[in-house]
């Protein structure tokens, strides 16, 4: 293999690593993290209650999502939706209490030693309104065409050893 091989090959793998890598969603490299280790009575039944719930805010049930209200029980494995101009309040064991704005999802599952609340809020959400596209999805966009024809050209077998 030649140095000019070498490097096409070189290139196109760095190129499409970076594109995997920046342009790849949140949710897709995002472990979960608790945003509240709550600790939890062993007894069975409710680990929570929502203590404050106003506009459209959906719970999971054993059908599948219903709307809730305030007062409303939350149990180990739930998870609750607000919609665009909701917001809710919860509280999940002795020790963690949360205010639920818009467009947020939230996760009660068991861990060891408890309940672990994770709070998720869509990326989209985050973006704001006056932010225009930058130059950078351009560039890698050209960095992966260029990678992916250095990889061409570097698969080719010109039959350099060869001799006639």
């Amino acid at each position: 293999m030649t140095n000019r091989h070498r490097f096409g090959a070189a290139f196109s793998f760095v190129a499409l690593a970076a594109e995997s890598v920046l342009f790849a969603t949140p949710e897709a490299v995002a472990q979960q993290t608790c945003s509240c280790l709550a600790t939890v009575p062993s007894i069975a039944g409710a680990v929570g209650r929502l203590t404050q719930v106003q506009g459209d805010v959906q719970m999971s049930q054993a059908d599948g999502y219903a709307g809730v209200g305030a007062e409303a029980p939350v149990y180990s494995g739930a998870r609750i939706i607000t919609g665009t101009q909701a917001s809710a309040s919860l509280a999940v064991g002795t020790n963690c209490t949360f205010d639920i704005p818009a467009n947020t999802t939230i996760k009660v599952d068991p861990v060891e030693g408890g309940m672990c609340v994770s709070l998720y809020t869509p990326a989209a959400t985050v973006v704001p309104a006056t932010s225009e596209p930058g130059m950078l999805p351009v560039l890698l966009g050209g960095a992966a065409v260029g990678g992916a024809a250095a990889l061409a050209i570097g698969m080719q077998d010109d039959d350099d050893a060869v001799s006639r």
